[in-house]
């Protein structure tokens, strides 16, 4: 399964999972990324956005690990 979590198709804030297994809850999952972006004048007093990691947070049990594909803050920053 294909999960992503911030900035697919985008530049910034990538995070994406891929699982496999046969059911949600028992699920094995790999991080490839985690990314931030920067916010721009549209949200003032905001400097950074970060995806929400709160169904992997869950999960993190069935977590095996997380890998960073280059050393760009849209890739690493979070």
């Amino acid at each position: 399964m294909f999960l992503p979590l911030g900035g697919t198709g985008e530049i910034g804030m990538n995070m994406n999972l891929y699982g496999y297994g046969h059911e949600i809850d028992e699920m094995k999952w790999l991080i490839v990324d985690v990314g931030i972006t920067f916010a721009d004048e549209s949200i003032p007093g905001i400097d950074v956005i970060m995806p929400d990691h709160s169904f992997i947070k869950d999960k993190v049990e069935n977590l095996l690990g997380a890998i960073i594909t280059h050393a760009h803050e849209d890739h690493v920053g979070g």
